[in-house]
């Protein structure tokens, strides 16, 4: 053992930032996690938008969808700053997690990682709607559906970026590879967006800001905070380790507490 080995200082621990917020609140989403929803959310309706006229350019409506922006070329050129703008969202959020794991060492981008606890929630949640069981399952920081819309962007974008650079690109593209590419990448482009806007407005719209407790809009993503009764329904596991971390409350009593014993606690 060398004199550096013994004079260095010991690594120093990952620090837990505090979650429960002055008004009561959980903290769910930080400033990054908020900026890069809305960036990914506004790019996502501009190629929605400019998209679906360029796919269906011989219904009626698409023509004068066209004529109300100016002519197909300002719907291309939209559609194509969207689309960068949707890469830099991507690349942002990328150095995000590289930094939010390996420097800051914060343990909740790991949580979003699917394993076999989803499995047991899809179908505990499906014998739950069927009555064969009595209670839904219990859910961590993230459930199988928010894993699932997680992860269906990293298998989408890859084609979508893909085959949307060659269509923006079709002669430096052919140069490199053979001229079927051109046609292959706008069917895969074209029907990977369908894919996308359909699972976007059928399953995440529908589940994230149709629920009774949150209709018409759960304003979480945009305020990063949510109610600790909510939280206590829709992530018992993280919100019991919440309270045993930050307030020294076991998870059975952590049914009703009052926001000034939540103040107290704190402060001592």
């Amino acid at each position: 053992m060398t004199t550096a080995d013994i004079t260095a200082p010991p690594p120093r621990p990952a620090v837990q930032r505090p979650v429960i917020t002055h008004d009561g609140k959980i903290k769910r989403f930080d400033v990054h996690q908020i900026i890069q929803h809305i960036g990914l959310m506004t790019s996502f309706i501009l190629l929605v938008l400019t998209g679906l006229p360029l796919k269906f350019s011989e219904a009626g409506a698409s023509q004068w969808w066209t004529a109300l922006w100016g002519g197909i070329d300002v719907l291309r050129t939209t559609h194509r700053v969207a689309a960068w703008m949707m890469f830099a969202v991507c690349i942002y959020h990328i150095v995000y997690l590289l930094i939010t794991i390996l420097v800051l060492k914060r343990p909740f981008p790991i949580r979003i990682v699917p394993n076999r606890s989803d499995i047991d929630q899809l179908f505990g949640e499906i014998a739950y709607f069927l009555g064969i069981r009595k209670h839904r399952p219990k859910v961590d920081r993230f459930n199988w559906k928010e894993k699932f819309d997680y992860w269906a962007i990293f298998w989408g974008m890859p084609v979508m970026f893909g085959s949307g650079f060659i269509l923006m690109f079709p002669v430096l593209a052919t140069k490199f590879l053979p001229g079927w590419v051109v046609p292959t990448a706008l069917v895969a482009h074209s029907h990977e967006a369908m894919l996308a806007l359909l699972w976007i407005v059928g399953i995440h719209i529908f589940f994230s800001h149709f629920s009774p407790s949150v209709f018409p809009m759960n304003t979480v993503i945009f305020t990063g905070k949510m109610k600790r009764e909510k939280y206590r329904e829709e992530h018992p596991l993280e919100y019991d380790r919440i309270m045993q971390r930050e307030l020294g409350i076991v998870p059975e009593q952590t049914a009703d507490i009052p926001k000034e014993r939540q103040e107290e606690e704190r402060e001592a």
